[in-house]
């Protein structure tokens, strides 16, 4: 049987749901029951077929994803349905399909599909990962002053100390148990360990990484500065700074180094080890009057184990942070109501751009749809690749976040 495109399905349905949308929800429906393309489809017809979600497509672009995504594994040109007994049963099988063939990321995290008005989250934190890394090279200096420029209320970064005792400012390719390789990132093998500062300066940063997402002149043009250079450029903006403790043996360097720039009110530590922010709490554990962390730390998360919350405490953690697609509304709440904060953190370009395409398809790669339903778990701060859209968002000014520390 003959294939169709996306776009040409995209064309048929979009023509179709003017007239007859029932006709789209048997016709995918067919198509399924004879495994001619994925079940999802028959989902994704469903939603084309309600006029709700119709009226949501104000273009063609918008139908391609959903039904882009349904054919791209197998697609099919099914056939219509010829006799009223192989309707039979058709609102169940639309109905599994929904139930059981397709994840959304507000399923996922408990909240509401749809917002029909603009939802209020304007006291909700704005946070640059690795600064504004899509128009500049991530955690460069210049990336850390545009999230200033454009209103952002903190950047965040990782860090690592050198075999020569630097600390520098980087992120590198691996796992969060082992960070730090260069084979994509710079095009060579090893890990930024293995270097001292000398070393590291003679490294380009590759612009065919795909976890760049910068412009490629900007790439070439880049570097991998120390923790001191970034901070003395910060040390006149508003910004707090989360500094992921990132490389082993980080901690104590990072924290004398933010003591000796008197910067302690500014920045937060954060780690996915935790053993780094139980170090920090055993040195400093004075809180303010009103209760607050002097010295604040974050407890990273990628998949949170059912014991989070006293794994957090057992560090005396300030904050909880959970992978945006983890932070459900019921975490959040457990989260404050145990007197943390809370914050969402997304993935790298690279990661966001195959949960989008292979994962979550009720929402855009981190467009305002992705951050309001994010939003309504009710956490109070999101990291994320694209600030200046969740800025708009929430309609902030952009630009109002530069200027003397107060």
């Amino acid at each position: 049987m003959r294939l169709i495109s996306s776009s040409r399905w995209t064309f048929l349905l979009s023509s179709t749901l003017s007239i007859i949308p029932s006709v789209v929800l048997l016709l995918f429906i067919e198509a399924m029951t004879l495994k001619k393309i994925p079940s999802f489809a028959a989902a994704a017809a469903f939603e084309l077929s309600s006029s709700k979600f119709a009226s949501r497509c104000s273009s063609l672009n918008s139908m391609d994803k959903y039904v882009g995504s349904a054919l791209a594994s197998g697609g099919g040109s099914p056939t219509f349905l010829k006799t009223s007994s192989s309707r039979s049963g058709i609102t169940d099988i639309a109905t599994n399909a929904i139930e059981k063939a397709v994840i959304t990321l507000a399923q996922t995290l408990n909240v509401n599909n749809w917002v029909d008005e603009p939802l209020e989250y304007g006291s909700a934190k704005v946070v640059g990962h690795r600064g504004v890394l899509y128009d500049e090279p991530e955690n460069s200096v210049e990336g850390f002053l545009a999230s200033a420029r454009i209103g952002c209320d903190a950047v965040e970064l990782d860090v690592f100390l050198l075999k020569c005792n630097t600390l520098i400012v980087f992120h590198g390719d691996g796992s969060d148990q082992s960070p730090g390789w260069l084979d994509d990132y710079c095009n060579v093998h090893g890990n930024i360990l293995d270097y001292t500062f000398e070393e590291v300066q003679n490294l380009k940063l590759n612009p065919n990484c795909l976890q760049f997402a910068a412009p490629g002149e900007k790439i070439v043009a880049s570097y991998i500065p120390t923790l001191e250079e970034v901070l003395l450029s910060l040390q006149d903006k508003k910004m707090a700074i989360k500094i992921e403790l990132k490389g082993p043996d980080t901690a104590v360097p990072t924290l004398e180094m933010v003591e000796r720039l008197d910067m302690v009110d500014r920045v937060h530590f954060s780690s996915f080890n935790h053993d780094n922010i139980k170090t920090i709490r055993d040195l400093h554990p004075e809180r303010n009057d009103n209760g607050a962390h002097v010295y604040k730390t974050g407890a990273l998360f990628s998949e949170p184990p059912i014991n989070f919350i006293d794994i957090a405490r057992s560090v005396d953690a300030s904050e909880v942070h959970l992978k945006y697609d983890t932070c459900s509304k019921e975490r959040v709440e457990e989260i404050h109501a145990a007197g943390m904060g809370s914050m969402a953190w997304f993935r790298g370009p690279k990661g966001m751009h195959e949960d989008t395409t292979e994962k979550y398809f009720d929402v855009g790669n981190e467009d305002e749809s992705m951050y309001q339903t994010v939003l309504q778990s009710g956490v109070q701060a999101l990291c994320v690749n694209k600030p200046e859209v969740l800025l708009k968002l929430l309609g902030r000014n952009q630009g109002n976040n530069e200027g003397i520390c107060v």
